[in-house]
């Protein structure tokens, strides 16, 4: 573990510990509020992190992310309840922008009558109460208001960011924010508690902060606000298994946990490439369904319990299979490009290393006569770079899969576009950078990632234009791809097979 990692987790294990004794319902609020919403987006205490010295300021000391994982360990152990196998129970997918299961997917291949879609947010469209053939309710419980939609336009959630799905077909949709209610007792008594301990904490190096102090006290509140839904919510219906695409949201990480004490399984799918551990760790779904063979390996020795995470890569790459319904004459007509010369695709993250990907063009053109396109994230305007080039140009609206169907190679930064890439058989090169907590993901790609953007071109320039080095460097992506994802079978046909383990 480098300074940062060591300082960033062993500060993680302090919060922890010294406000574990803030609880609600029995579950202890520090673990299931998300502290890295409040670490990673201030850039004084990032960089105060990478500091030997700041370990001063800590108690705790980890020297592994094993070890925390540990400590991540025994709390869910300690709420998790013997899975109670419900055949008849509903499958609850839990949709927010980061699941990004094909609206095809789940109308075509989950059960209409046993699945539910849930979200956080209010609901819009036709709605109606569910009767008895709809929902399996749980008698006993008290009757709690629904929403059912059917052919919903559009489904939106707080802070107005609209889910990635446009229902079509029949399938019960809830909210959890129709199991709200008032708890405004509850979260004075414990804001109470914690307001004495950060007036005890008022020196401290993070907690002393008034942004910090007004960051935990309102995480506490929509924490015991959603802990007090999910347990109605999961009360009210029969579930026999909950899918969430991460549990770095409070949201999905109280639904794992809750439900785990109420004996039901989750299932946590994998939203992108691990190249940052903070993402990632601590693993808390009972199973974690993954890429490959790469990150089963990664979690176990973080500290995962066997048998918690499986290989199922992920529902929207099986799409990748199918053929683009773009001619290239019509992709390269609407771009303007050049119709005698390559097409290397950019992945480009806004004004993120701007500098680094502009030598890479202008190297990459130097020796090479070729139409770039570049594909702006998250932004969908022509990147700044598309004006300083005349071969240049964006990719404009067309979705990434048919770009892959209509570029020679692609060129991304650590991201998951460059495994969609490698699956969609083309030619990946990566223009390497820092990051904090660092997995290292693509390094098996050997000289094909690079900081230095002048080598990088060097070796699209090898691939194009040598036999012998093409040859080489397919067979390296392709011993790459073996281990980063299995493409013998359909991540749907997967999913539906461990669910069904699960369940039934």
């Amino acid at each position: 573990m480098n300074n940062f990692q060591k300082n960033y987790w062993s500060m993680y294990l302090d919060f922890i510990r010294d406000f574990e004794a803030l609880s609600f319902q029995g579950y202890s609020l520090p673990y299931l509020c998300h502290l890295p919403s409040y670490i990673l987006p201030n850039t004084s205490l990032l960089q105060n992190l990478k500091r030997a010295e700041y370990s001063k300021n800590i108690k705790n000391e980890i020297t592994s992310q094993k070890q925390f994982q540990q400590v991540f360990n025994h709390f869910i152990q300690n709420h998790t309840k013997k899975t109670v196998k419900k055949a008849q129970g509903k499958v609850v997918i839990h949709m927010d922008k980061l699941l990004r299961f094909p609206t095809s997917v789940i109308m075509g291949h989950f059960d209409h009558k046993r699945t539910i879609l849930l979200t956080n947010g209010k609901l819009s469209g036709n709605k109606a109460i569910p009767n008895a053939n709809s929902v399996r309710v749980n008698k006993k419980a008290r009757a709690v208001p629904l929403t059912n939609t059917i052919n919903v336009k559009q489904v939106k959630v707080k802070n107005n960011h609209p889910t990635n799905y446009k229902v079509k077909q029949k399938m019960v949709t809830l909210s959890l924010e129709s199991y709200e209610k008032n708890i405004e007792a509850n979260i004075s008594l414990v804001q109470k508690e914690a307001i004495k301990l950060l007036n005890k904490y008022k020196d401290h190096h993070l907690y002393g902060h008034n942004t910090f102090r007004k960051w935990l006290l309102n995480n506490l509140k929509v924490v015991m606000i959603q802990i007090d839904a999910t347990r109605r919510f999961l009360k009210h219906i029969a579930v026999s298994c909950v899918i969430v695409s991460t549990t770095h949201s409070y949201i999905n990480r109280i639904l794992a946990i809750v439900a785990a004490s109420k004996g039901i399984p989750t299932i946590c799918m994998q939203h992108g490439i691990i190249a940052s551990e903070l993402g990632y760790l601590p693993k808390i779904a009972a199973i974690d369904a993954v890429y490959g063979q790469y990150e089963k390996d990664w979690f176990i020795n973080n500290g995962a319990p066997k048998g918690s995470v499986e290989v199922i890569g992920h529902p929207r790459f099986d799409q990748i299979s199918q053929q683009s319904n773009v001619p290239q004459r019509l992709f390269q007509s609407k771009l303007g490009l050049d119709p005698k010369k390559k097409t290397v695709m950019f992945a480009v993250r806004g004004q993120e290393d701007v500098d680094q990907w502009r030598k890479l063009i202008q190297f990459l053109s130097q020796k090479l006569d070729i139409n770039i396109v570049i594909k702006n994230y998250p932004s969908r305007s022509p990147h700044q770079l598309t004006k300083e080039f005349p071969n240049v140009y964006s990719t404009m609206h067309y979705p990434l899969y048919d770009i892959f169907a209509n570029v020679d190679a692609v060129i991304a930064y650590p991201s998951t576009v460059g495994l969609e890439a490698l699956i969609s058989k083309k030619p990946v090169f990566i223009l390497d950078k820092d990051a904090n907590g660092n997995t290292n993901y693509y390094q098996g790609l050997d000289d094909l990632i690079h900081k230095n953007p002048k080598i990088l071109a060097h070796q699209v320039y090898r691939y194009f234009s040598s036999p012998v080095d093409k040859k080489r460097i397919d067979a390296t992506h392709q011993t790459f791809l073996d281990n980063a994802y299995a493409t013998e079978k359909r991540s749907i046909d997967r999913l539906l097979k461990l669910i069904q383990r699960l369940t039934r």
